[in-house]
C-alpha cells in the first residue's frame, strides 16, 4: 500500500460510524472488485463486507455477483455474492485537488465459514 493510500483510507475511516461485525482494513495496494464487468477501487475490506469508489455516476445494483483481484500480489476471490448497505457521494481530497467520489458499502452474503481467510490476503494489516 502507498503512502497515498494510505492517507486516503485514513481520511475515509475516521468519517463513517462502525458497523460491521469485522475490523475493517486498508486493501492491498492494486486491490480491485468487478461489479458486472466494471472495475472499481477498494476503499476497505472485512471479513463480512467490503466498500467500493469510483468517480463515475454508474449505478452500482442493489444485488450483485463480484470478484476481488490484487493483480500486483495475484491474489482471486470469486463469484461473492453482495448486498448493497450505503451508497453516497463523499468528497475526497487529493494531490489534484477535491473531487466528489461514490462511496458504496457492500455486505457479503451466502458467505461460508472460511470467508475472513479467503479475504485476508486482501487486507492491509499494519
Amino acid at each position: 500500500m502507498t503512502v497515498r493510500d494510505q492517507d486516503h483510507y485514513n481520511r475515509w475511516k475516521g468519517n463513517f460510524a462502525e458497523r460491521r461485525k469485522w475490523p475493517r482494513y486498508p486493501p492491498t495496494s492494486g486491490a480491485r472488485a468487478l461489479v458486472e464487468g466494471r472495475s472499481y477501487r477498494l476503499m476497505d475490506i472485512s471479513g463480512g463486507g467490503l466498500a467500493i469508489y469510483d468517480y463515475g455516476g454508474e449505478t452500482v445494483p442493489e444485488e450483485m455477483v463480484i470478484s476481488i483481484h490484487s493483480p500486483d500480489e495475484g491474489f482471486l476471490v470469486e463469484a461473492l455474492r453482495c448486498r448493497k448497505v450505503s451508497d453516497g457521494w463523499v468528497v475526497s481530497d487529493s494531490p489534484y485537488g477535491r473531487a466528489e467520489v461514490n462511496r458504496v458499502s457492500l455486505e457479503i452474503v451466502e458467505s461460508d465459514p472460511d470467508m475472513e481467510h479467503k479475504l485476508a490476503p486482501f487486507m492491509h494489516r499494519f
